[in-house]
């Protein structure tokens, strides 16, 4: 039973990233109500992994890492960094196979990234951009059940193209830090996806 909702929101201390302005669509992204952390009184070691290679104009996506078959902070890691280097081909193709496959039916960021996909195409129009993981490093957090991982990701420039290929909107290269909420449960579903949590001093 994959774990959803509040627990696992938990690991998250601010509600969703506003990667889905990446989509050009202008759409706001929804801005949380509470945020909490996990209690980790002994907490686990992160697990770097090797990060992703950037993703321009795709026509075919990108190929499952082997580490995602494992479930551990290794697998974790190289599960979030997929996921996100999915983005541009969702946008670029509209075929949503992959990103729904690994999407839970609560994930606010996942649903909102299609809900933008879905209204560019429904205008005739596409997004290019690319996507590129700079590190990423996973952490277990119930053995073979829940996992999260933190992501440096740089996102290109991105354009809405019209059905000519003329650019329509533009919107600016960025980097951000984020926190990915993933659960296993014979595969790997993301939960959730936020800004990277800060550590204050």
């Amino acid at each position: 039973m994959r774990m959803q909702g509040r627990a696992m929101r938990a690991v998250l201390t601010t509600g969703l990233v506003a990667l889905a302005a990446f989509g050009c669509t202008g759409s706001p992204t929804p801005e949380p109500t509470t945020s909490a952390t996990p209690d980790r009184s002994a907490p686990p070691s992160p697990s770097a992994t090797p990060t992703s290679a950037p993703t321009q104009g795709m026509t075919a996506p990108p190929e499952r890492p082997d580490a995602m078959a494992t479930p551990n902070a290794d697998g974790a890691a190289a599960a979030a960094s997929y996921f996100i280097s999915l983005f541009p081909y969702v946008h670029a193709t509209g075929d949503f196979t992959e990103w729904d496959a690994l999407s839970a039916p609560g994930c606010q960021f996942c649903s909102g990234v299609r809900s933008d996909v879905v209204e560019v195409r429904g205008r005739g129009n596409r997004t290019l951009s690319s996507a590129e993981v700079l590190s990423a490093s996973g952490l277990e957090i119930e053995a073979n059940r829940w996992y999260s991982a933190t992501l440096h990701v740089s996102i290109g420039p991105s354009t809405e193209v019209d059905p000519q290929d003329a650019p329509v909107r533009e919107h600016p290269a960025e980097d951000r830090a984020i926190d990915v909420v993933m659960t296993w449960s014979d595969g790997w579903q993301i939960d959730e996806i936020g800004p990277a949590a800060t550590t204050e001093s």
